[in-house]
């Protein structure tokens, strides 16, 4: 791992040499500051009502290019409101948990053809995995991203056919279950395939994650995207209904159902269902959950500022949950 940093930090500083040349070589470099605030007062039934600060957190984002050939993504995780900031950082170097490192990777290009190496996502969990971590409503995700450690060291080969209509990829990350990337010899096995055919998308995976010699756990998720006119409808399935005392995966069902309604560039809503099957191997019974939101993007560039309200209620521990919140990109270009 140190020395798959030192030479990202060298791509880096000879990058910033290229820098005067930019035009030429094709190459950009821009941060992104991502401060997300939320008032989020929870209304439990068996206790008393209390205002949390929901998905508080703050974020930056580091991308940039040196050619059209190789390019290079870092998001971090730096605060957060609600559960503290301590663990994104005492996690740090570990591959059971989450740390302030979500990505670290180069992306080499070659026609049809990417190579990617350094910390990225394992390809699993449908559309529901497609967004950025900030700009998720936690009282609304599944289990499998509430409880997986999906930040994974290792490398993906992904090919687009030549209409980028279907893409390929085979991936091979170090395991969730172990305790340090590579040092622990425990694997993560992943294909995934993607595809956008007219008003039909969809993205399906196989991930197999190793617990120990021979000890798998195969996860399969498979998300599905109708796009009609203004509205769109998805829904995410996996087989998977949470995790073990051991933190392994637990054999079920999830479903994630969405339909969203966008009359404009600037405002969207949505409405969310979900289902989660009780698993034999925990004693979580079977539940689901529903929720609204209201997204307002005020500027031309909607990546921009989003600002956002939603209810949402979970018959696991019948706690419903009120929201209100903005999150701000701001983008600096470096070259």
């Amino acid at each position: 791992m140190k020395k798959l940093l030192l030479s990202f930090a060298a791509l880096l500083l000879a990058s910033l040499a290229l820098s005067q040349e930019a035009d030429d070589f094709g190459s950009y470099a821009e941060v992104t500051l991502i401060p997300r605030l939320e008032l989020n007062p929870s209304i439990p039934a068996d206790t008393e009502s209390g205002i949390g600060f929901g998905n508080s957190s703050f974020y930056t984002l580091f991308e940039g290019s040196i050619s059209e050939h190789l390019s290079w993504t870092v998001a971090n995780h730096w605060l957060h409101v609600t559960d503290g900031t301590r663990w994104l950082y005492e996690g740090a170097g570990r591959s059971d948990v989450t740390n302030f490192t979500d990505y670290l990777y180069l992306d080499f290009n070659f026609g049809n053809w990417t190579f990617t190496m350094g910390k990225d996502m394992i390809t699993t969990g449908g559309f529901e995995y497609d967004d950025w971590d900030w700009d998720v409503y936690t009282d609304m995700v599944s289990p499998l991203w509430d409880g997986l450690a999906c930040y994974q060291w290792g490398g993906k080969i992904s090919w687009l056919n030549d209409s980028e209509t279907t893409g390929l990829s085979l991936q091979m990350t170090s395991s969730p279950y172990g305790e340090i990337p590579f040092s622990s010899g425990l694997w993560t096995y992943s294909g995934q395939w993607t595809g956008e055919y007219g008003p039909y998308s969809l993205i399906g995976s196989v991930s197999a994650l190793q617990a120990g010699r021979g000890d798998y756990d195969v996860l399969i998720s498979l998300g599905q995207r109708l796009s009609l006119g203004d509205f769109s409808i998805t829904l995410d399935w996996s087989d998977m209904s949470g995790f073990t005392d051991e933190g392994r995966l637990g054999a079920g069902n999830y479903f994630l159902g969405r339909v969203d309604y966008s009359p404009s560039d600037k405002w969207n809503f949505q409405l969310r269902g979900s289902y989660v099957g009780a698993c034999t191997k925990t004693t979580l019974p079977s539940y689901w959950g529903t929720g609204a939101i209201a997204e307002f993007f005020p500027f031309e560039d909607s990546d921009a500022l989003r600002i956002h309200a939603y209810v949402a209620y979970n018959s696991l521990d019948s706690t419903a949950s009120l929201s209100v919140g903005a999150r701000y990109n701001i983008s600096l270009k470096l070259w």
